[in-house]
């Protein structure tokens, strides 16, 4: 590969998560207003800690943190761990919100203790000063696992929604999709190279993991503009 390939390679790896941590912040701070609205706080905090795993993730800000390690190497690969417990904590909060639009009060909370639990699992398994071959694993294995079950649960939700949803609605459901089939394909995509660690390995997550984001703050700006202008409507009536 050319110096000049591997150069835009890396500039693309920055870049790609950078774009998304700022869609994910906007479209975030875009539903502050309906903040009272207890339906939507849930993907509005997701949001907001999606916009945090695309900063930390992006390579040239995730070294620039991991330089900030104390000598002793006491907090080395800090920044990896808020970035996946920040991505965990988003899966989840978006799989809550999957429950609200169902009415599934159970599986609301089996969301929350089920981010509980992953969350314990990611800080027991923080050993920076003796990483193991356990440890590294059960986090890829966490993350891996928790996306496969919250974008397929998106997937299914868009798909139900979108029978019964107004016409203005079809563009930002059809975004959500491509959020959660590309989420949900990146997430396989990780299984695939845990059961098959001699095969191809993918080396930089970031950009790719950064798609999906985009699929959701889109589909969240588009959404809210959509229905300011219904109400809007509504009030000339």
């Amino acid at each position: 590969m050319s110096e000049t390939a591997a150069s835009g390679i890396a500039a693309a790896g920055n870049l790609v998560p950078l774009l998304a941590a700022v869609c994910a912040l906007v479209a975030a701070i875009a539903r502050l207003p309906r903040w009272r609205s207890a339906e939507s706080r849930a993907f509005t905090i997701a949001l907001a800690l999606l916009a945090l795993w695309a900063l930390l993730r992006a390579p040239a800000v995730n070294s620039s943190a991991d330089e900030l390690a104390l000598p002793s190497g006491h907090f080395e690969g800090f920044p990896g761990l808020v970035a996946d417990l920040a991505l965990v904590g988003a899966g989840a909060l978006i799989g809550v919100t999957v429950a609200d639009l169902w009415g599934r009060a159970l599986l609301k909370r089996a969301f929350y203790v089920g981010l509980g639990a992953l969350a314990a699992a990611l800080l027991f398994t923080y050993d920076p000063l003796h990483p193991s071959y356990m440890t590294i694993e059960t986090h890829k294995w966490i993350l891996a696992l928790s996306g496969v079950v919250v974008n397929a649960a998106v997937v299914a939700a868009v798909a139900r929604s979108q029978r019964v949803a107004p016409e203005a609605f079809r563009l930002p459901l059809w975004l959500f999709m491509f959020g959660g089939l590309s989420g949900a394909a990146l997430a396989l995509l990780r299984v695939i190279t845990l059961v098959r660690p001699a095969g191809p390995q993918v080396h930089s997550w970031s950009p790719m993991v950064s798609i999906p984001i985009f699929g959701f703050a889109l589909g969240s700006l588009l959404a809210g503009a959509r229905l300011r202008r219904q109400e809007f409507d509504d009030l000339d009536v």
